[in-house]
């Protein structure tokens, strides 16, 4: 789908992530049945650290994360749900059943110079689908920003 140009125009940024999370999830198992590297992962017990790169506490369950940024250059939230799921519906059962105990999530961040009613991010019926086959819940970070960085 083409987006609008004028809607296009004031999007910033637009990244989404697939972060599955369980308390006994190996990240390095998830990998390897999936084929696919993770962009960032822990095991329950790993040390947590903040936003400084201090440490605060250990992880208590175990997490994967493949994201679309710097993959997708598109502006259409679509496309980088779309690679996503491209990836990981082949193997819906895997990544369910390691996952079993635990949760699905797709992260959203969206970032636009102009946020009115209608102006945001809109999930086409295929990727809806997709999430759902997935048993996933979905996360939005929207901000307005004043200038067209990411």
């Amino acid at each position: 789908m083409e987006l609008n140009p004028l809607y296009e125009s004031h999007i910033v940024k637009v990244a989404v992530s697939f972060e599955p999370t369980a308390p006994d999830l190996d990240p390095d198992k998830l990998s390897k049945v999936l084929n696919i590297d993770a962009d960032d992962s822990a095991k329950a017990g790993n040390k947590r650290h903040n936003f400084i790169g201090k440490p605060v506490e250990q992880h208590i369950e175990g997490w994967w994360k493949l994201s679309t940024e710097d993959k997708v250059s598109s502006k259409d939230i679509n496309a980088h749900f779309k690679y996503l799921l491209d990836r990981l519906l082949p193997h819906k059962d895997k990544i369910l059943n390691l996952t079993a105990n635990g949760k699905t999530y797709f992260n959203v961040v969206w970032k636009s110079t102009y946020l009115y009613a209608g102006t945001g991010p809109v999930l086409e019926h295929e990727i809806i689908h997709g999430v759902t086959e997935l048993n996933a819940e979905i996360g939005f970070d929207i901000y307005q920003v004043d200038e067209k960085k990411s």
